[in-house]
């Protein structure tokens, strides 16, 4: 604005300036009533903006996948979230929505029940489950530590659906607590099929009166079970041969690890083992921790048939693999030995005597082998190689296998004829080349696909090399470029049970035929 007053003295021209400084004091207010108006509109503005997106976002939420599944096939995911340990699944998918609380609202997905016995209410908290169960086929979970004032009660009211009983675990930090549950299952179970005990206490109970509290007898407590076939057992000590039902078929036994020195004998085994004429899978387990030695059996002439054992998985120290030298397994297709302790890179003959031993006596129709940091000499891997005219897997873990064993499958005349997997890791010694020229030696051409009434052997259909020192980039090209070749671990990998850590310096990924 143009100043219009000119800088004299005298009271008429400081009036004047008064009068202009009113004026501009007015002209801001006005200006100021606009800003707060232009504000309003902004604000008002921004808010039906805001709207507009939270509209945006439910109506994107309405067609996500998420929101789109079946309803049924929503339901199948909850429950292998319960499996996988999230047992109040159930709980706090009902609270996301109307489309996963009916989800939530099948049976199966409150077919786990899970009982703490040092929860709040654990017997209300039970019977609310049971009844969201329904008629499903129920998968029991109890864990007993402290408070055990109502294990009963909760008991009773799990009996009253024994009918649906398929899977029951017990985790329990003494054997008392364990016997008295097992004594109070009464009554015909006639869907259950599994058992899984588990009992990490570190020495043996001792009752009232001194004796050693023995495990209940199983075959005793679920005679009336037409269908247990599989049994878990985590304890202290082997069980005594009558404890376990004569029916299994699937038994797996896990020692836990403790700290002090410990002794076990092959005969205490073989006792369990020759009471179990219907077994098909074994697993014996020694996690890493310190010794947990074996004793040998004196009578080398001492044996146990397992006309019916087709799978055998054995973990721990390498005196636990004498057990194979008792054993007549006729049907015996897999076969893993492994050692969860470092126990140095040097191979172990005992070990290569034994599985030959075994090999060459009971003559199975092996089809999978896996030594995992259970090393043998070269030679001794090699006999055992011809002794396996079955074998399509094989899975060889820190091992010092050389070149020059793998130029035994090599070719039409190769051993192993019809070997179609191979998994190598941590193998210091063997290179890519000649992993390579194995693969590129079993593939078949047209003109040579039979010569008379000769066939030649399988293809290498899939190679795993995982931290091999001098199997290198231009190795693992070859490989995807000849058959599937994988160079990381899978999710479902049993490495990964034990935490390996894994350094591949040149590759990561999966390469295929398909890069």
């Amino acid at each position: 604005m143009t100043r219009t007053v000119q800088e004299t003295d005298g009271e008429g021209n400081t009036e004047a300036i008064n009068i202009q400084i009113r004026t501009h004091e007015s002209a801001i207010a006005i200006i100021d009533d606009e800003i707060c108006g232009l504000m309003r509109a902004v604000r008002h503005l921004q808010f039906k903006k805001l709207k507009h997106a939270e509209d945006i976002r439910h109506c994107k939420g309405l067609i996500t996948l998420a929101r789109r599944l079946p309803v049924e096939i929503l339901a199948s995911i909850f429950e292998m979230c319960i499996q996988d340990g999230y047992t109040r699944t159930p709980l706090v998918v009902s609270h996301v929505c109307a489309q996963w609380r009916k989800a939530a609202s099948f049976p199966s997905v409150w077919s786990h029940i899970y009982v703490d016995l040092d929860d709040y209410d654990s017997f209300n908290r039970t019977r609310f489950w049971l009844a969201r169960a329904g008629d499903s086929s129920l998968r029991i979970t109890l864990e007993i530590r402290r408070d055990q004032t109502r294990l009963l009660d909760v008991i009773s009211i799990l009996l009253e659906k024994r009918n649906k009983w398929g899977i029951l675990t017990i985790n329990s930090a003494l054997h008392a607590n364990v016997n008295r549950t097992l004594m109070a299952c009464t009554g015909l179970f006639p869907q259950l099929h599994t058992l899984h005990v588990s009992i990490p206490q570190k020495y043996l109970e001792s009752d009232e009166n001194g004796m050693i509290v023995e495990l209940v007898s199983l075959r005793t407590a679920f005679q009336d079970a037409p269908k247990l076939s599989t049994v878990h057992l985590v304890r202290n000590d082997l069980p005594a041969p009558s404890v376990l039902p004569s029916s299994i078929t699937n038994l797996s036994l896990v020692l836990p690890p403790y700290h002090f020195e410990s002794i076990s004998s092959i005969e205490s085994v073989l006792l369990v083992l020759e009471d179990l004429h219907h077994l098909e899978k074994f697993s014996m387990v020694l996690p890493a921790g310190p010794i947990h030695a074996f004793e040998s059996v004196e009578d080398t002439t001492r044996l146990v048939s397992l006309p019916h054992l087709y799978s055998i998985t054995l973990t721990g120290g390498r005196d636990m693999y004498n057990l194979l030298l008792h054993l007549v397994t006729p049907c015996l297709r897999f076969l893993h030995l492994r050692s969860p302790d470092d126990l140095g890179s040097v191979p172990d003959e005992r070990t290569g005597q034994c599985l030959l031993f075994f090999l060459v006596r009971a003559s199975p129709p092996l089809e999978e082998l896996e030594l995992r940091d259970a090393d043998i000499p070269a030679s001794y891997l090699i006999q055992c190689f011809s002794c396996l005219s079955q074998l399509k897997i094989l899975r060889l873990h820190e091992s010092e296998i050389s070149d020059d064993v793998l130029y035994q499958l090599y070719g039409q005349n190769g051993l192993c004829p019809i070997l179609s997997v191979l998994d190598f890791r941590w193998c210091r010694y063997l290179t890519g080349r000649t992993l390579v020229g194995l693969v590129r030696s079993r593939l078949h051409h047209p003109s040579t696909s039979k010569t008379g009434t000769h066939v030649l052997p399988d293809a290498i259909a899939k190679v795993t090399v995982i931290y091999c020192s001098f199997v290198q980039k231009q190795d693992i090209a070859d490989l995807a470029s000849l058959t599937l070749c994988q160079v990381v671990v899978d999710l479902t990998d049993h490495c990964r049970e034990y935490s390996y850590p894994i350094n591949l310096s040149c590759n990561s990924g999966l390469l295929s035929k398909a890069l």
